[in-house]
């Protein structure tokens, strides 16, 4: 009896563990992430097995839209030809299918998932932080560069991307205050902060800062006061902080001071000045209204396969920088459109693009009620949305499949009551 309960003690440990795993390897790995994502689902589909209960109906309802939004990729691979090619963008969109079912048949409480999550995603930005800044001092030690700790510099031991890192450093951020982690260690939690606002304002990441620091204000707007009145010079330290912090990010944001948006309207990109970020990204906007006219697709789109193609046929009509050819160097071509909701209604025409309107604001109804994700940080998301395809990469739409889904997840009373049934 005794071996009994110690063998139902440890597996009771597994699940915590693997969603551990699924939150630390996200900025890592991505190879790593899949296989953390494999073995929670195993783990879940046997606990599952040997104790089955009804899903929450309201909760199963609100997660069939991602499921939804798969479907509607998927149905490409009923005419696709040939085969492999429309598989491999498919199974992109996997997280939106596979994720929901973890929640779904998931046990797990919202103590146990946000401890797990924020244990894990918080270790590997505190280690991978470690390894970007050492990396960087060497390499400063070599070429002298203040600019090997700024943005994908700062970023260059890991594929996860300066963007991404700025995402996930800005979410732990705003959680920080959530009270089923952590609740009795302040002192940790703003050494925390401290930290990961330095790597935050390092990598300068235009709209994780432009936006999510104003936000962030917002968020603490009633923690601020308690924190000025019992701790001044904690309060004061963290201000200075980010005011010399945001050196880097002050600089990237001149570039914009001359926009030259007539530039976006050129005939030929040839012999135009270097573009920035915000020319590049009304350019590439401009090419997905042009092949939706020219291919009459607004309603159904033109496909997960022909999108990229049809794109980079694009920065070839306009001359646009298309590398040497050698090696590595394809310059603009492979591009994304840099616009979640551009990149969808190329692909997938009006229809797909209203069902990931209604994720969204599903998710912003809804964030903030579980705690998991704050309700402002729905703001954050549709604004990475509108200037980055994040559903394009592993690290952002498991991420967002992760934050969404949380949303829905049980307490503790309902988990308990539904072991029971």
């Amino acid at each position: 009896m005794k071996m009994l309960s110690i063998r139902r003690l440890n597996y009771s440990l597994v699940e915590p563990a693997a969603w551990f795993l699924v939150w630390f390897s996200l900025p890592f790995s991505l190879k790593l992430n899949s296989v953390s994502v494999i073995l929670l689902l195993v783990t879940i589909l046997v606990s599952f097995i040997r104790n089955p209960f009804i899903p929450d109906r309201r909760k199963v309802w609100y997660l069939c839209f991602p499921v939804i939004l798969f479907l509607w990729h998927a149905k490409e691979l009923l005419f696709a030809h040939p085969f492999m090619q429309v598989w491999k963008e498919t199974e992109k969109m996997l997280p939106f299918l596979v994720i929901p079912a973890l929640f779904v048949l998931s046990r797990t409480s919202k103590e146990s998932f946000t401890k797990s999550a924020m244990n894990g995603l918080v270790s590997a930005l505190v280690i991978s932080g470690i390894i970007m800044l050492t990396a960087a001092a060497v390499r400063f030690g070599y070429s002298g560069n203040y600019n090997e700790f700024i943005y994908h510099d700062l970023a260059k031991p890991f594929t996860t991307g300066a963007i991404y890192f700025s995402l996930f450093l800005l979410f732990v951020l705003f959680k920080l205050d959530d009270p089923d982690w952590m609740e009795n260690k302040p002192g940790l939690k703003v050494a925390l902060a401290a930290y990961f606002l330095i790597l935050l304002l390092l990598f300068a990441s235009k709209l994780m800062i432009g936006l999510g620091l104003p936000l962030l204000v917002w968020h603490y707007r009633r923690l601020i006061p308690v924190v000025w009145k019992n701790n001044k010079i904690w309060l004061v330290l963290l201000t200075v902080l980010t005011v010399i912090g945001s050196v880097p990010f002050v600089k990237r944001v001149q570039i914009l001071s001359h926009p030259n948006l007539e530039l976006v309207r050129s005939n030929s990109f040839k012999n135009d000045p270097e573009l920035n970020g915000l020319n590049l990204r009304l350019i590439f906007w401009r090419f997905g209204k042009e092949i939706l006219e020219e291919n009459h697709s607004w309603m159904s789109g033109v496909g997960m396969k022909q999108s990229q193609g049809l794109l980079n046929q694009k920065f070839v009509q306009y001359d646009m920088y298309t590398g040497t050819r050698k090696g590595t160097d394809t310059g603009f071509l492979n591009y994304n459109f840099h616009n979640q909701f551009v990149e969808t209604l190329v692909s997938v025409g009006l229809s797909g693009l209203l069902i990931l309107i209604l994720i969204l604001c599903t998710f912003a109804d809804h964030a903030g009620q579980g705690i998991f994700a704050p309700k402002v940080f729905t703001l954050v998301i549709v604004g990475f949305f509108f200037t980055e395809s994040v559903l394009e990469r592993q690290a952002g739409i498991v991420f967002f499949c992760l934050v969404y889904a949380a949303c829905f997840i049980r307490n503790n009373s309902t988990s308990n009551a539904n072991g029971r049934n």
